[in-house]
């Protein structure tokens, strides 16, 4: 799969490049005409000379700024389009993807990763080309000149291929370490970061500092081991130039006296081992930057290649107005490998206010996922109004319902960017404002400076937890849906601005006709539910009110008399 490609532009690029490095081989023979004239004085001839040498440095630099600005900016905007690329792959990648990633693993191999292959497009594939053509060119012209110092000075081939080929395979392997070991130290320090609070509150700053400082170290490792391999190609390449050039100058020396050779000839001989030296190592550390693009391909292969949700290309389905019926039956779902649910029956409807309760770790919480298609089912059926969930696209299916976490899931921006998140419809500010006279916020952001315009700073710091979560409410409440999902979402909030949001809810409700599916442990928030499914051992074992199970279940019972001593503490 090509990630980057030959475009027309990048090939002009290349092409004028080309044309600058032709021009590069001229002019060690203007040089060496211009030596070799019987009279330096400004004659017609030396003054032409001059002149034409004059027009081609010009020419070459601007040729050479054309071609470095049209292979730069086309490397640009490549990697903008990868880089987008990437960014709607990640966003399309199912949740179970994520469970297993380090996020900033992700961001180092969006950034890091693409940058080599930035490098490579733009640096390394143009030095190439131009310094395969300088050689090539250098050889034919040097051969045309006199073969025999040509001979001399091609040993810098095989002597340069005995340093850098086996140095070149120890860096490439270095260089994919350190790509794999930045992108490691990319995702602890993000999450040191993002969870800053929790490791003061922890008293954790050593035990994350040793954690950053092991990868740091590695990475320190990786670079000195890249260090030493530098140290010594430099010097060896440096050393074995200059004993060369000092062959070629002895022995051209050796031809002038002679009288076999040209002292303009010497000198542009000079010139062209000059001038062939950088291109001699850049074609000799392609094997080298061509492994490490490889591998930095191979990562970014991956997550493109990663089986994506299928958001899109289902027809919307039409859905009647008016009540509608959530049902699963016998559902089952598990998580690698490991049964979390198993046969649930379950149903929803309209206007009604449902209850999953059970104790920590049962299920609840899988099961609103499982109802939101973040996770497929391995058996049974999820169904809306009689048409299965897997008929209608992800989009129009997430759509049916608005959806509110115990996990904060404020984003850095405004309080208008946070309550329009994801709304595909323009929201008047009236409708804002309700939203959050709803929860209980109006007056708070009626006092920030800049009232719906307030930055609320990175996953909303600049709010407690119990108005993160009212803002999420609001953000939930704007939506159009036919069923709301609430999982812990009052569990932050004190007794009494939980019932007058529970109270505003089941006016929302009403207002909507909308059903509620809530996940709390909170009697208060679950004793009014039309009908409380009880979860124990990954599946519902009994549904009814809550008095009814108080009578019949129980184990609903001791669920409660748990929960009303935890309460009481």
């Amino acid at each position: 799969m090509k990630l980057l490609k030959i475009t027309p532009r990048l090939l002009w690029g290349i092409l004028l490049s080309m044309i600058a490095s032709l021009l590069n081989l001229y002019l060690p023979l203007l040089v060496r005409h211009f030596i070799n004239l019987k009279q330096f004085a400004w004659s017609g001839l030396s003054k032409k000379v001059l002149l034409l040498g004059g027009l081609i440095l010009i020419g070459n630099l601007l040729v050479s700024s054309l071609s470095d600005y049209l292979i730069s900016s086309e490397g640009d905007r490549q990697v903008r389009q990868l880089r987008l690329r990437l960014q709607k792959q990640v966003l399309r990648l199912p949740q179970k993807y994520f469970d297993q990633q380090i996020s900033g693993n992700l961001t180092s191999r969006i950034i890091n990763d693409v940058n080599v292959l930035r490098s490579f497009l733009t640096e390394t594939i143009p030095a190439v080309v131009t310094g395969s053509l300088t050689i090539l060119g250098t050889m034919l012209i040097t051969f045309s000149l006199d073969w025999k110092l040509t001979l001399l000075m091609l040993l810098v081939f095989p002597i340069d291929g005995l340093v850098t080929v086996p140095l070149g395979k120890i860096s490439e392997v270095i260089a994919d370490q350190t790509q794999s070991s930045l992108a490691a130290l990319t995702g602890v320090t993000s999450e040191s970061i993002k969870q800053i609070k929790t490791v003061k509150l922890n008293k954790a700053e050593e035990d994350v500092f040793a954690k950053n400082a092991r990868e740091i170290n590695k990475l320190y490792r990786l670079s000195l081991k890249g260090d030493r391999i530098a140290a010594m190609i430099g010097p060896l390449q440096s050393m074995l130039s200059f004993c060369l050039i000092m062959a070629v100058v002895l022995y051209g020396t050796l031809r002038v006296k002679s009288g076999s050779l040209s002292t303009g000839t010497l000198g542009a001989f000079m010139m062209y081992f000059f001038q062939i030296i950088g291109p001699i190592n850049n074609v000799a550390l392609f094997y080298s930057d061509r492994k490490q693009m490889l591998g930095a391909t191979r990562k970014i292969s991956e997550i493109i290649n990663e089986t994506a949700e299928e958001t899109a290309g289902k027809e919307q389905l039409a859905v009647a107005p008016g009540s509608s019926l959530l049902r699963l039956d016998q559902v089952s779902f598990a998580y690698q490998d490991l049964p979390v649910l198993e046969k649930v029956d379950l149903e929803a409807r309209s206007g009604e206010k449902i209850a999953l309760v059970g104790a920590t770790g049962a299920g609840k919480t899988t099961l609103a996922n499982v109802i939101t298609r973040l996770y497929p089912v391995a058996a049974g059926r999820i169904s809306l109004n009689g048409q299965a969930s897997t008929d209608f696209s992800l989009e129009q299916w997430r759509g049916f319902f608005s959806v509110v976490l115990q996990e904060n899931t404020i984003i850095s921006g405004s309080i208008r960017d946070n309550l329009t998140l994801g709304l595909n419809r323009k929201v008047t500010d009236q409708e804002l404002w309700d939203a959050l006279a709803l929860v209980r916020l109006e007056e708070y952001a009626k006092k920030l400076p800049k009232g719906l315009d307030s930055l609320l700073g990175e996953s909303g710091k600049q709010l407690s937890g119990g108005q993160r979560q009212r803002m999420q409410i609001a953000r939930a409440c704007l939506r159009d849906f036919k069923f709301l999902l609430l999982d812990e979402a009052t569990s932050n909030l004190d007794a009494d601005t939980e019932k007058i949001i529970m109270t505003a809810l089941d006016r929302l409700k009403r207002t909507k006709n909308c059903g509620q599916i809530t996940i709390a442990h909170r009697l208060g928030t679950i004793a009014n539910s039309d009908r409380i499914y009880f979860i124990k051992n990954k599946t519902v074992v009994a549904s009814g009110s809550h008095e009814e199970l108080l009578e019949k279940v129980p184990d609903y019972r001791r669920y409660v008399h748990e929960q009303q001593l935890k309460e009481k503490r």
